[in-house]
């Protein structure tokens, strides 16, 4: 598998225990894939009245067989300590993730500054759509739940970056970008709840909400068309192509992230959310389209 294919394959499996709860005890699906991990972090084996956020994320990765990449523990700073030993931590609460992240949390950041506090809960990033991140999460009020906000919101303590590369085949490792001209891809036994996890794992607050969306896929005009106009096709969310990658391309040149992926030739949510952006910084049409206007926006002189 890729590496994007890997952070899939683990996205998948944490949205596949969605919904699972405490209350009917179908949460001890998780702790019996996480207890079955060998070497036993820390050699604790989790109860059902532990807190579980760290040991969901643990579970996924040896749901997975990635035990080497998603590092199991089962207590957020001990969790913490393992990726920044790997140098695989990521301080700064407003740095942009990819889906197969982990977010981090402290309940008591203040929101002034860098928030430098004890974690208390953690969850697995499942979708990046410009700044807006999905996190499903073990333990969000007693059940697998999903939790939507954005980088930089008030109670994130920071991010792990698993090293799913390490982890993919040589076929996935020689997969290049579209084109040559596209950015490069950024790549004595404890009681767990001594280890940083909080009783109050469902805390937090969920600001942010979907962009628009509705937008409908539309051929692309047919080429050699003499009008200047249809020469640069009007690329809707759907659209796929070298059209869709050009202008992604010169959305990431002028400072408009295009998600995790980058210039990928998919007009996705996270496209359509920088189109967006860039439309209103223009005071153009806000239609989450690239015709003829933002074109000639996009490629006009550089303020």
């Amino acid at each position: 598998m890729t590496e994007k294919e890997l952070r899939q394959q683990v996205c998948r499996k944490a949205e596949s225990w969605l919904g699972l709860r405490e209350a009917d005890g179908g949460h001890r699906q998780i702790l019996r894939v996480y207890n079955a991990i060998r070497p036993l972090p820390r050699g604790y084996e989790m109860g059902e009245g532990d807190p579980w956020c760290a040991a969901f994320v643990s579970a996924v990765g040896a749901a997975c067989g990635l035990t080497s990449v998603l590092l199991p523990e089962c207590g957020c700073e001990p969790m913490i300590a393992l990726y920044r030993a790997a140098g695989r931590w990521e301080e700064a609460d407003e740095a942009i993730p990819r889906p197969g992240d982990l977010i981090f949390y402290d309940w008591q950041d203040a929101g002034a500054g860098d928030c430098r506090g004890e974690a208390d809960h953690v969850g697995l990033i499942t979708a990046v759509e410009g700044d807006l991140l999905t996190v499903v999460e073990g333990n969000l009020s007693d059940a697998v739940g999903e939790r939507r906000l954005y980088a930089g919101a008030r109670f994130i303590r920071g991010f792990a970056r698993p090293d799913y590369a390490s982890a993919a085949t040589a076929e996935g490792a020689a997969s290049a970008p579209v084109s040559p001209s596209a950015p490069a891809s950024p790549s004595a036994p404890a009681s767990p709840s001594g280890g940083g996890v909080s009783e109050a794992d469902g805390r937090g607050e969920d600001s942010g909400t979907d962009a628009p969306i509705g937008l409908v896929p539309r051929p692309l005009p047919p080429e050699g068309e003499a009008s200047a106009a249809t020469v640069l096709p009007i690329l809707r969310r759907g659209d796929k192509g070298k059209a869709v990658q050009a202008g992604q391309l010169l959305l990431i040149a002028r400072g408009y992230r295009c998600g995790p992926w980058g210039a990928d030739g998919d007009f996705g949510p996270a496209t359509y959310g920088a189109v967006y952006r860039f439309q209103q910084g223009k005071k153009l049409l806000l239609d989450g389209e690239i015709g003829p206007q933002t074109w000639s926006a996009l490629v006009g002189e550089r303020e």
